[in-house]
């Protein structure tokens, strides 16, 4: 029986290996390394344009709402607050560790909207505002963490320890929302308000660039009153990273 299972372990790993279910990042020197500059836009016509989010506590505090943060887009059709990154890819430049990533609650807002981190970093998040905070944090609607902070200029950290798209919320407060993205390498960064993002030190070659975006269709309210939203878009292209140059790649939101 023994046996079995140690050829059913030994099995199924090797399935998992060749499938590429499994695979490991190394940190190598990079030579010549390249970038990718990216860029989301917005191609669907007439930007729609969502309702404020209505406050249910604390409005002394929060205001009685707050605008929607699901499409942001810019004067020249970038979109803010989607993640850009390479998909797999197996070396490449150290990772920075020792360096937290920072995440407020100000204005009973989560700040930044969405951002991205690397498996193995820590998460500082900081209630600035005069009331009870708390983040709880899931993927895949399975619970990551959930911490209170009741008081005002508390921090709390996390040492993030999965992998994947993480639905951030607040207990308390349930207009607020806010997403990250935790990857295994450092290959990955979140737009800015000209719907921009920049990847540097990649090692040359041909890569899969993905783009996510948290999506800006309602579908409806959960038992908490929460707004629904539809799936999260995910868009794909090829790119060539040349020597010590820039590849430049489009994508369009519609």
């Amino acid at each position: 029986m023994k046996r079995f299972l140690s050829f059913l372990f030994v099995s199924c790993l090797v399935v998992a290996v060749c499938v590429g279910g499994v695979y490991a990042y190394d940190e190598v020197d990079v030579a010549d390394g390249g970038s990718i500059m990216g860029h989301v836009i917005w191609k669907g016509g007439a930007v729609p344009k969502n309702d404020p989010v209505k406050v249910q506590k604390n409005q002394d505090v929060c205001g009685n709402e707050k605008p929607s943060e699901a499409l942001i887009v810019g004067k020249d059709g970038g979109v803010k607050f989607a993640v850009g990154y390479i998909e797999k890819i197996e070396k490449g430049k150290k990772i920075v560790r020792g360096k937290s990533t920072l995440l407020t609650q100000k204005n009973c807002q989560f700040a930044p909207h969405v951002f991205t981190v690397i498996k193995g970093t820590d998460l500082d998040v900081l209630n600035s505002d005069p009331v009870l905070h708390n983040i709880n944090t899931a993927i895949g609607g399975l619970q990551l963490f959930n911490k209170g902070q009741p008081n005002k200029d508390t921090t709390v950290t996390v040492r993030v320890r999965k992998l994947g798209q993480v639905d951030v919320t607040c207990d308390s407060h349930t207009h607020m929302k806010g997403y990250f993205s935790i990857f295994d390498h450092p290959y990955h960064a979140t737009t800015d308000e000209n719907g921009v993002f920049t990847i540097d030190n990649i090692p040359p070659g041909k890569y899969t660039v993905k783009v996510w975006h948290e999506s800006w269709k309602v579908n409806g309210k959960d038992d908490d009153g929460r707004l629904i939203y539809d799936k999260p878009v995910e868009l794909s292209q090829e790119v060539t990273v040349p020597a010590k140059g820039t590849a430049h790649v489009n994508f369009e939101l519609k």
